[in-house]
């Protein structure tokens, strides 16, 4: 049976980032096939996303899939999990991209990702999408990070315990970065490979 594993970085990452390159060898060593999902991030918005990673999932499934995402990648792969019922998710530093965390989204914050991507991400919510997770699913932050934004980690939290077949990992003093070393450890850990 092939196994594939879906990797959907983080907003402007690529398979060339040294966030992924480790994870990339990590589970090629454990056996997967792995797909790095190539988003084309300038100028669009989370629902465009979306739908360029269904087509490429659809493209390259197998018979037993599992998706890793990272930041802008953790909320594709989130909202897509029913839909596409690979076997698990692990939603790595879950961006507060929902509607819930727009009406608590500071200034600096709209303006650094821009007006359609706020209005979009008024579109969805996280928490209804989590009330019907069926996928089971991983969900980690930093501590770092969660301190540095809190809404990231109101959100990982509500997250777990609003889905039901869910866990929450709290990485120690992990920032935003997947190659930190606790969050690499904590990864390792959580994929059993």
């Amino acid at each position: 049976m092939k196994k594939t594993f879906f990797l959907i970085p983080g907003f402007m990452q690529s398979d060339k980032d040294k966030q992924i390159t480790w994870l990339i060898k990590f589970l090629k060593k454990g056996g997967f096939r792995v797909m790095v999902v190539p988003i084309h991030w300038k100028n669009r918005v989370m629902s465009e996303y979306i739908e360029e990673f269904k087509k490429f999932y659809d493209v390259h499934k197998t018979d037993s899939n599992y998706i890793l995402g990272f930041s802008y990648g953790a909320v594709i792969a989130f909202i897509t999990a029913n839909q596409l019922k690979p076997k698990k998710i692990y939603l790595c530093s879950l961006s507060p991209e929902f509607k819930e965390d727009a009406i608590k989204m500071k200034p600096w914050v709209r303006k650094l990702i821009g007006k359609r991507r706020f209005q979009d991400a008024k579109k969805r919510s996280g928490k209804a999408i989590a009330k019907e997770l069926k996928v089971p699913s991983v969900i980690l932050y930093g501590e770092a990070e969660g301190r540095k934004f809190p809404q990231l980690k109101i959100l990982c939290e509500e997250t777990a315990k609003l889905a039901t077949k869910s866990k929450l990992v709290i990485v120690r003093n992990a920032t935003h970065n997947l190659d930190h070393p606790e969050y690499i450890k904590s990864l390792k850990k959580e994929l059993c490979i």
